[in-house]
C-alpha cells in the first residue's frame, strides 16, 4: 500500500512538472501545443491529468517515430523529466 501510494505521488511530481512547463511555454497568445511521445506507457491518470490542460500524450511509439515527430513539430526530445527547460 505504501509502495503503491509512493509510486503515485512520484508519478504526480513528473506530470506536475510537465504541466508546469507546458503553462510556461504554451500561452493563448502564441497558440502552442505540448505533445508528450513516449516509448513506454503512460499512466492512465498521468494521461487524464494531461488532457484537462490540453497537452496530447502518445504512449508506445516507436523509435523510429520518436525521431521524426520532434523534426516535423520543430520539437525536442529529452530522455528525462530532469531536462525539461523552456529553451
Amino acid at each position: 500500500d505504501k509502495m503503491v501510494s509512493a509510486e503515485r505521488r512520484v508519478t504526480d511530481e513528473k506530470v506536475e512538472r510537465i504541466l508546469e512547463l507546458k503553462r510556461q511555454v504554451c500561452t493563448k497568445e502564441n497558440g502552442y501545443n505540448f505533445v508528450i511521445v513516449n516509448q513506454k506507457g503512460i499512466d492512465p491518470l498521468a494521461l487524464d491529468m494531461l488532457a484537462k490542460e490540453g497537452c496530447i500524450g502518445i504512449r508506445r511509439a516507436k523509435r523510429r517515430n520518436m525521431e521524426r515527430i520532434p523534426l516535423a513539430c520543430g520539437g525536442l526530445a529529452i530522455n528525462s523529466c530532469d531536462e525539461l527547460s523552456p529553451e
